[in-house]
């Protein structure tokens, strides 16, 4: 995965509409479902007419007495931000995820590894011109029975702070 995001962050850096790029753009975040865990976002603003473009890490888990689960994703992003006050906006990513599990039955473990999509989106209140707010949703999709999550795909809530300077 080290190879994957430093390829994301070549493409991204060597791309020619990085040149008129105004600032940088970080936003944390804790993400909130059956599987909880946080991430961050990390790019630069004001890109080709658009609010940010960002490369974006999150990472997940379940723990029970039966099952250790893990997931990091890795997208690219944009946000987009409307109106001529440029207060409210919208993000969307897409990016690749992978799947670590544990299951431990009557003393048998089973492991099971996986790769898939990573899809999210949020809505973007930009309350100061450093600081906004986000609220979205994060899904993670992998192959058929290649996890043990039902219906083998990760849905989450995320709720973060962005700081633009």
């Amino acid at each position: 995965m080290k190879f994957k995001t430093a390829l994301l962050i070549t493409a991204l850096t060597s791309c020619p509409m990085i040149v008129h790029a105004n600032g940088l753009h970080l936003s944390p975040e804790l993400k909130i479902g059956s599987y909880h865990g946080f991430g961050m976002q990390a790019g630069i603003t004001d890109v080709a007419n658009l609010g940010a473009v960002y490369l974006s890490y999150s990472h997940l888990w379940y723990d029970s007495d039966r099952y250790d689960e893990t997931v990091d994703a890795y997208r690219v992003g944009i946000q987009n931000m409307f109106g001529s006050n440029q207060t409210h906006g919208f993000q969307a990513e897409i990016g690749v995820a992978s799947y670590d599990g544990t299951k431990t039955r009557n003393g048998e473990v089973e492991e099971k590894t996986a790769h898939g999509l990573s899809l999210g989106g949020a809505y973007v209140y930009q309350a100061t011109p450093m600081l906004g707010l986000r609220a979205g949703v994060d899904m993670n999709i992998f192959d058929h029975n290649k996890t043990f999550v039902p219906y083998d795909t990760t849905i989450n809530v995320n709720l973060g702070a962005i700081i633009r300077f």
